[in-house]
């Protein structure tokens, strides 16, 4: 019964090692089962900045079975740890630093901290052997970084680092991007996190809060100043124990590849990002290019207007009732031995315009355009006789269906166009929605593979320069199908009026096509914006491969 009882004073006995443990110094020391080691530290809060505790701990000879643990109380918060540090349940580190969250960040408030602030530090084991250790701790009076300031440090799986960044006051900075690069390809976490505390800064929670994403060489996270009510954020730099985040695939590498030789060397610099005023006048100058391209197609227009004009004006318009012997030269009748049976070129094109006339009736009454119907072509026969006796033989007078049919028949390019545009577009645009959603709710920004370094956000989208750079494909099939559209409604006049060069030049006018064109240029912007909002592996089809798609009308008409 009395060894019971001195074995339970033996567990509740306290060493006070440190009284006053004094910053920059190590201590040495071995800690067994039933002793507790206890190092206080002491500092004041500084006014004009912010600073934090790092505290730096090993032990070589502890064990996973018997760790050494660590307990650091402040006056608004306590974290704790173990050494051996266990990652990924494989690798076990015997260098720990943590840096201690600010306590006059716990809420982001100043108010009933004391000025005199007291770390402690506690050191146990359940270890029956005497185990040691070593207890380092340093006042970070660098722990804010400034605007365009450069950071070089070390950083591995146990020895996290991260600074704090407050937006300056007086000077005009809607945002800033955080700028990390390395020469190494060691995976590592940016997290970018709200003034909080405690501070989420290892491998197993650093995805619990904030923005971040995985990074090898280089890694960039753009952040505005409304995100954050306090105008201030953390940077928190996290290497990977293992590089399975970054890589998809973990590789097999030696142990002595794992602890204290997965260092990762990297730079770190904040700088501001474009103003609102500079977004303004890059997309402005960006529509003034393309503005540029329809004030020059409006000209060109304008002035074969004119010239069309002014040339219709000038010829005679054909009448119907003036017979072919009345319309015919005297001088011409004298050939008439040497080519009988045929009719001057001049008849031919009153014929054919005779038949623009006559045949008004007959297109409205075969204007189907059914595709599973078939024409037996029985007035062939009859026509091709009159053909013979043509002098000039046109392209034109080969087409065996009127104009109207052809144009109602080549319009189905453009409405297939449009069904399979609408069955493309609509699951394109619910799976990007919510890939945006996913990636500000959880701020998993490694969904979306953006060029970091060159996305520039602008409201809801994370990359708004990307999605714009598709402006000029919705512009120019706008433009397009303008044009389109002028010629369409000029050569429908001419044939109204029976032209003979609108009649009798050419092959038929395929405008179905050409609207097909257009508008497949316009839904390759469209849907290309699409992909660019938050681009993936599963949404890439939508942005490339609808493009065989769209081009197959170019295809038909080339």
């Amino acid at each position: 019964m009395k060894s019971r009882l001195n074995n339970n004073r033996r567990v509740r006995e306290v060493v006070h090692d440190q009284g006053n443990a004094t910053f920059d110094a190590t201590y040495y020391g071995t800690i067994i089962l039933g002793t507790e080691h206890l190092f206080i530290y002491q500092y004041n809060i500084s006014n004009e900045k912010v600073e934090a505790v790092r505290v730096h701990v090993t032990s070589n000879n502890a064990t996973s079975d018997y760790p050494v643990l660590f307990v650091v109380r402040q006056q608004r918060g306590v974290i704790s740890w173990q050494v051996p540090l266990v990652l990924e349940n494989l690798f076990d580190y015997d260098t720990v630093n943590r840096t201690l969250c600010p306590t006059e960040n716990y809420k982001t408030s100043r108010k009933h901290v004391d000025s005199t602030q007291s770390v402690y530090v506690q050191i146990s084991t359940s270890s029956p052997k005497r185990t040691a250790f070593t207890l380092a701790a340093r006042l970070l009076t660098d722990f804010e970084i400034t605007l365009n300031e450069r950071r070089d440090l070390f950083v591995s799986p146990s020895e996290s680092v991260y600074f704090q960044f407050t937006f300056p006051n007086g000077i005009a900075i809607e945002g800033v991007i955080i700028k990390v690069t390395s020469n190494d390809t060691l995976c590592m976490d940016l997290s970018i996190q709200n003034i909080n505390c405690p501070v989420f800064d290892m491998d197993r929670n650093v995805e619990f809060t904030g923005t971040y994403q995985t990074t090898t060489k280089s890694s960039a996270i753009t952040v505005q100043r409304n995100e954050f009510r306090s105008r201030s954020f953390y940077v928190v730099l996290v290497v990977r124990a293992m590089d399975y985040a970054c890589t998809d695939f973990a590789t097999i590498a030696p142990m002595n590849m794992h602890g204290a030789h997965r260092i990762k060397q990297i730079s770190v610099v904040i700088e501001p990002t474009i103003t609102y005023n500079q977004y303004m006048i890059a997309i402005i100058v960006t529509v003034s290019v393309f503005l540029c391209f329809y004030i020059i197609a409006a000209v060109v227009a304008a002035f074969q207007y004119l010239l069309m004009y002014r040339s219709e004006g000038r010829l005679p318009v054909p009448d119907s009732s003036v017979t072919p012997d009345t319309q015919q030269p005297i001088v011409s009748r004298e050939a008439e031995a040497s080519n009988y049976g045929t009719t001057s070129q001049t008849e031919g094109n009153l014929q054919h315009t005779a038949g623009c006339l006559g045949r008004s009736d007959a297109a409205d009454s075969d204007s189907s355009i059914d595709e599973g119907e078939i024409d037996m072509l029985d007035d062939a026969s009859t026509d091709k006789n009159i053909i013979r006796t043509k002098t000039f033989l046109y392209v034109a007078d080969l087409s065996r269906k009127h104009n109207k049919v052809l144009t109602k028949k080549y319009s189905l390019y453009q409405w297939h166009l449009v069904t399979i545009a609408v069955i493309y577009s609509l699951p394109v645009i619910q799976l990007v929605i919510t890939y945006q959603q996913v990636l500000n709710v959880t701020g998993k920004q490694d969904i979306c593979y953006y060029n970091f370094l060159c996305a520039r956000p602008l409201g809801v989208l994370s990359a708004f320069n990307n999605v714009f750079s598709n402006v000029g494909y919705v512009m120019l099939g706008l433009l397009f199908l303008g044009l389109v559209y002028g010629r369409d409604k000029a050569h429908q006049k001419a044939v109204h009026r029976c032209n003979s060069f609108a009649l009798s030049c050419g092959i038929p006018n395929h405008y179905g096509l050409f609207y097909a064109m257009g508008t497949a240029l316009i839904c390759e912007g469209l849907l290309s914006a699409c992909y660019h909002v938050c681009p993936s592996y599963s949404n890439f089809q939508f942005g490339k491969h609808n493009l065989p798609t769209f081009n197959k009308g170019r295809q038909d008409e080339l």
